[in-house]
């Protein structure tokens, strides 16, 4: 993920809120707008003396973007009971440079939504084969992208998952025992079943 650059000797200086987090030996590593205000943290971008993780989150130009970093950034938009799938899992996992518009996640049938939740909560197996990054459930990202060919737009989704495919960070194989989890009672099956065997076709030489 790229950014502005930072202007030579040009740093962020606020009191530590509670919500920066901070590495080791005391450096700080992510920055949210409400540490510095929205308008100091928009001007920081805007200068370069912070680089957009995500929305509300960045972190100083010295530190790198990394899986890690990018769960710390989405932890607080998803409930900690549910495991973060689709396009915004194979963000945080790296597969992705930026995140997408819309986050889906997957949690226990029944389970209360949060007030002002910022993910749209599903139920299903996700829920029940998560990695863990930092402070994040996330789901692994074959089984993420079952699950963002099950719930996004299909051009982005497809376009996701063939990039996958292609450069090898994924095979057929694995998509398709991802896919294996899921009833063919469920709904939309018919119609994920034929993407997922359209991406596949697509991804042969």
């Amino acid at each position: 993920m790229t950014g502005p650059p930072a202007h030579p000797g040009h740093s962020v200086h606020t009191p530590l809120a509670p919500t920066a987090r901070v590495g080791d030996a005391g450096r700080v590593i992510l920055l949210r707008a409400t540490d510095l205000g929205p308008l100091a943290f928009a001007r920081a971008v805007r200068e370069g003396a912070l680089v957009p993780v995500a929305d509300g989150a960045a972190r100083p130009p010295d530190v790198p973007d990394s899986p890690g970093l990018r769960a710390l950034a989405a932890a607080p938009r998803v409930p900690g009971w549910s495991v973060l799938s689709g396009s915004a899992a194979l963000w945080v996992h790296g597969w992705r440079d930026r995140p997408p518009p819309t986050w889906h996640a997957v949690g226990p049938r029944g389970q209360q939504r949060p007030r002002r939740c910022l993910v749209a909560l599903h139920s299903g197996v996700t829920a029940a084969v998560p990695d863990r990054i930092g402070p994040l459930r996330v789901a692994p990202p074959a089984r993420a992208c079952v699950d963002a060919l099950r719930w996004e737009p299909p051009r982005p989704a497809l376009a996701a998952v063939l990039a996958a495919l292609r450069d090898g960070r994924l095979t057929a194989d694995e998509l398709r025992a991802a896919f294996a989890s899921d009833s063919r009672l469920g709904d939309g099956y018919p119609r994920l079943a034929s993407l997922v065997d359209a991406v596949t076709a697509a991804s042969r030489p």
